[in-house]
């Protein structure tokens, strides 16, 4: 972790559509209470249970947040990108992050202090309407991966997993060269070792194909047909 060249939040090119919404007074009090860092790639960026003093937005790069166990067996929540935000939960609720974080790739993120961020919810309806739709959008996607590894038997899971890996919608490129075969095991709450075997039984099926470590998805319909048979 390293100080990055601060980008002025007004010419910001990676702002997200939510920072749209505030006027060019409120844009340069974010400005000035915020800190731009630069995350190498394998750093951690928070720590589940650690104090929470600011809000984190994710200027570039792409992120990985976890939720930790006692018995080491982490379970993946999803991959942060380029606009995400990090520590919506302590920004009323707990101040601790109840997650953490890692840099996938080397990521800039900016620090921002979560009482001016309170203060732009309360001044700013419009920004903080954007605000409360991504916070729902999370929600919920916690609630289907919720669903998915309480009710899915390991297909389902793996399924499941595979699809939100390889959603075009949210992520441009082949995400799979930054994950390992653990990490995609920790996402559909499987071992490594069964995560491994169902792999290759989708390859000889014909479902997805496999080139070290990127995967694609060959036939999404039969997937979307295990996800949903669980």
């Amino acid at each position: 972790m390293k100080d990055s060249k601060t980008t002025n939040c007004l010419n910001c090119p990676k702002s997200a559509r939510c920072f749209s919404k505030l006027i060019p007074s409120e844009i340069t009090f974010i400005n000035q209470n915020k800190t731009h860092l630069l995350y190498r790639k394998g750093e951690n960026i928070c720590k589940q249970s650690a104090f929470a003093a600011y809000l984190l937005y994710i200027s570039d790069g792409l992120v990985k947040l976890y939720m930790e166990s006692p018995n080491s067996k982490n379970i993946n929540i999803k991959i942060l990108k380029t606009s995400d935000f990090i520590g919506f939960s302590s920004i009323y609720g707990d101040n601790i992050y109840h997650y953490s974080a890692v840099a996938l790739t080397d990521s800039t993120v900016c620090l921002i202090e979560k009482e001016s961020f309170r203060k732009l919810l309360i001044n700013n309806g419009a920004f903080a309407s954007e605000i409360i739709k991504r916070y729902c959008k999370n929600e919920k996607q916690l609630f289907d991966k919720i669903q998915s590894l309480g009710n899915k038997q390991m297909h389902g899971r793996l399924a499941d997993t595979l699809l939100y890996l390889c959603d075009k919608n949210l992520y441009k490129d082949n995400i799979f060269p930054y994950l390992s075969r653990k990490d995609i095991a920790a996402f559909a709450g499987l071992s490594t070792e069964t995560t491994v075997r169902l792999l290759t039984e989708l390859k000889k099926e014909n479902i997805i194909e496999i080139n070290g470590k990127a995967i694609n998805i060959i036939d999404i319909e039969r997937l979307k047909e295990i996800s949903k048979r669980g």
